[in-house]
């Protein structure tokens, strides 16, 4: 309840998601519109799936993020080689190659165990790529046609 919101505020206001969710309220400076939207989206998904489904799906899906996220320091390590690294990976590349393994392994596991519960998570995770990719052009369109810069479009 406390992130949620945020990302639904940061999104809105950026023109990617519905803009009352940007609304800031006047005296207490925090997105409440949006904070009142993560609840009632809460409370839909708790009457409609078991405590249990509903952990399936999100810690499944966090940990495919958690993999990529370890993931992306090979990468990173790749792409630029001489950048300054203001913290240093204990043990690397050992200890994010376990990570990342691990992580996989985890996710894998949801897969071979609960196929369905994987599934419908990924289905999820893909409705909601779709809805920004529509939300996107939707956004860049509007900014192309007032002669803008859309506030995306470094993000390509």
């Amino acid at each position: 309840m406390l992130s949620s919101p945020r990302v639904y505020y940061a999104m809105a206001r950026d023109g990617l998601f519905f803009h009352r969710l940007a609304e800031v309220h006047p005296r207490f400076r925090t997105p409440a519109f949006a904070v009142i939207a993560g609840a009632i989206w809460s409370a839909i998904l708790a009457i409609t799936g078991t405590f249990e489904q509903l952990l399936t799906y999100v810690i499944f899906i966090g940990w495919i993020f958690y993999a990529l996220a370890g993931a992306a320091i090979f990468v990173y390590r790749r792409r630029m080689p001489n950048a300054v690294r203001t913290f240093r990976v204990p043990g690397y590349p050992i200890t994010p190659l376990l990570f990342v393994i691990a992580a996989a392994a985890l996710a894998l596991n949801t897969i071979v165990t609960q196929p369905t519960r994987a599934g419908t998570g990924i289905v999820i995770v893909l409705l909601g790529a779709l809805a920004y990719l529509i939300w996107r052009k939707k956004t860049d369109r509007k900014h192309s046609r007032r002669g803008k810069i859309a506030p995306n479009a470094f993000i390509r």
